[in-house]
């Protein structure tokens, strides 16, 4: 596979891990399996480009890319159970497998936050839900990447853990006086990944930015200077949005009047700080 393809697989990738945050059973609670497929795939990812507000994918994939980069831990925060923490565990499975990354730490909450936050009992059920034949009976394709990722959590090369932080009220403005062992901890991965809505708003101090603010500058403490490098992978469910083009602000309003593309789920991120 030649550099090209290896970009563009990451691209896909990437944005399989975005779009699967559209799964989030408080928004989707009432849509049929067939409808939430229709959410996933290629030709979804193909249609749904044009809705990445803030895409910061090549600068993501120069970093990761590098050959000279020595530190290939990837740290995820996660959000969603179920689909969505799926996809993430295909993500992080194609970035241990394409060399971008040779360790992944996911960060799970100690209870739900909103609806259905991943916490550690989760990650049992997936994976219980994984190897079930009575769930999934077509066993050709899923044995083996299941196998994989077992063996990924039995060598430590997947781990996860907990802070009582990632449950507080604090926006993550306020990690570094907070909890600073977890802040110590953020700054020696290579990427410190955050999925999903409310990490995004916790993020950006949930605060009304004008949407074209850059994002390490809605970052405060851990945007640039921080030595945290971090990607933001949300779907719009609420009323911040930062990192937004001037001219794509104009034809977001013609898309979506009164700034639907903020709260309907349709449009997201793939936001990028380099902490430098």
């Amino acid at each position: 596979m030649n550099n090209e393809e290896q970009k563009l697989l990451f691209v896909e990738q990437t944005q399989i891990s975005l779009w699967g945050n559209q799964t989030d059973l408080s928004l989707m609670s009432s849509l049929s399996a067939e409808e939430l497929k229709s959410m996933q795939g290629q030709e979804a990812i193909a249609k749904n480009q044009k809705n990445i507000v803030d895409d910061d994918t090549e600068a993501v994939w120069r970093y990761l890319a590098d050959p000279s980069r020595r530190n290939r831990r990837v740290d995820v925060v996660l959000d969603n159970a179920g689909f969505e923490f799926f996809t993430d565990i295909v993500y992080c499975a194609y970035l241990m497998k394409s060399g971008l990354a040779d360790k992944v730490v996911f960060h799970v909450k100690d209870f739900p936050w909103f609806v259905s936050d991943v916490t550690p009992r989760d990650v049992d059920s997936l994976m219980s839900h994984l190897r079930s034949v009575d769930i999934f009976p077509n066993r050709e394709h899923l044995d083996p990447f299941v196998d994989l990722v077992r063996s990924f959590f039995d060598s430590g090369k997947f781990s996860t853990r907990q802070h009582s932080f990632w449950t507080t009220g604090y926006s993550f403005h306020a990690i570094e006086d907070v909890a600073p062992g977890l802040f110590k901890c953020l700054r020696g991965p290579a990427l410190v990944i955050f999925k999903g809505d409310l990490n995004y708003r916790k993020l950006t101090r949930d605060g009304l930015w004008p949407h074209s603010i850059p994002f390490a500058d809605a970052l405060g403490p851990l945007g640039s200077g921080s030595g945290i490098k971090i990607l933001a992978l949300r779907t719009n469910k609420a009323d911040v949005c930062v990192g937004v083009d001037s001219d794509r602000l104009e034809s977001l309003e013609a898309e979506a009047p009164d700034e639907a593309w903020v709260r309907n789920g349709k449009y997201g991120v793939i936001s990028f700080s380099d902490g430098v």
